[in-house]
């Protein structure tokens, strides 16, 4: 289905709002901003082509940002390859600021805070690539992303053919599925070459991409720590890295990421324990919310941390963690 947005026909002061639903329904949701005293002017014409988001964008002088509250609200995961076919811009993303001139391309990931801005009228053709579509490791993302690339020739132009073929697709309502699936199979293998092949000519990734991941890494075990199944395994496949560069990146840390997930649950069960208003509720189904299969386990895993039993432990009323009962004190 395609999808058609102009600001043309809008009220002047109605343009902003109405434009920055409209990039957000075809593309990523930004915030946009236009220079002081100017009207916001866009078209884009759009579609999904087998599950890539692909179109045409046109836009006036504006900043599009894609904040961290945005990135927190709608969890998209996909990366944004833009090929600059008129005008200029500059990217920004994990503190890389870049020119993106005519004929240029530049890719970039909707998970992490990033910035657009056009200076002058440009024309853009636009792809989302969703993340589960691409066997791609987080730490070679990471290089890949907020860069711009030539599109005269090599990889990085193969990749730009295929997105004018996606959006050629989509001006000239081709619904052909074979066309389609063929086109997008096209852009995540060229894709996915390019982002390898700038992983094998960068050096290991810097200090800085390892800690924006490892934040990550631990937001995300915080955030799903009641989820039986969470595991170093599954928190690598998660997030597209090996279970050894996982452990690689814990290695400074005070213990390895299994124990730090376990300690975690153990902490929010302990806490629960002794709230008042789950006083109704059994050893069992407080461990069990905090992804505990086991009651047993469970309980074995509490003694040998704390030097008490669950039951004990909540029997004893404790509510701060500096307060400790003399089973545990003396150890």
């Amino acid at each position: 289905m395609i999808q058609a947005f102009c600001t043309d026909a809008q009220p002047p002061e109605e343009r902003t709002e109405y434009w920055t639903d409209a990039v957000g329904r075809a593309f990523i949701q930004v915030e946009v901003r236009a220079p002081k005293e100017a009207m916001i002017h866009g078209a884009i014409r759009q579609a999904c082509v087998a599950g890539v988001q692909a179109g045409f964008l046109e836009a006036s002088p504006q900043r599009m940002t894609r904040t961290a509250p945005l990135i927190a609200a709608d969890g998209d995961d996909s990366l944004v390859v833009s090929l600059q076919r008129a005008g200029a811009g500059v990217a920004t993303q994990d503190g890389r600021e870049v020119p993106v001139a005519a004929g240029e391309l530049v890719i970039l990931d909707t998970r992490r805070p990033y910035a657009m801005d056009f200076s002058g009228p440009v024309r853009q053709h636009v792809a989302t690539v969703p993340r589960e579509m691409l066997d791609l490791p987080d730490s070679a993302l990471c290089l890949a992303t907020g860069r711009t690339y030539s599109t005269g020739q090599g990889i990085s132009g193969i990749l730009a053919s295929y997105v004018n073929g996606l959006v050629t697709v989509t001006d000239h309502c081709i619904c052909a599925p074979a066309p389609k699936e063929f086109l997008k199979q096209g852009i995540v293998d060229v894709l996915t070459a390019l982002v390898a092949l700038e992983g094998d000519i960068k050096e290991a990734a810097t200090p800085a991409v390892e800690a924006d991941l490892l934040l990550r890494l631990r937001t995300y075990i915080r955030s799903h720590l009641h989820d039986p199944s969470l595991s170093p395994a599954s928190l690598a496949a998660t997030h597209h890295i090996s279970v050894r560069y996982l452990y690689q990146l814990f290695q400074g840390e005070p213990m390895t990421v299994g124990r730090w997930i376990q300690r975690l649950r153990l902490e929010a069960c302990r806490r629960d324990l002794v709230r008042p208003e789950l006083a109704g509720q059994t050893v069992a189904a407080i461990a069990h919310r905090w992804g505990f299969a086991s009651h047993a386990h469970f309980s074995r895993t509490f003694r040998s941390v704390y030097g008490v039993s669950p039951a004990e432990w909540r029997q004893a009323g404790l509510l701060h963690d500096d307060t400790v009962p003399h089973a545990i004190a003396g150890r």
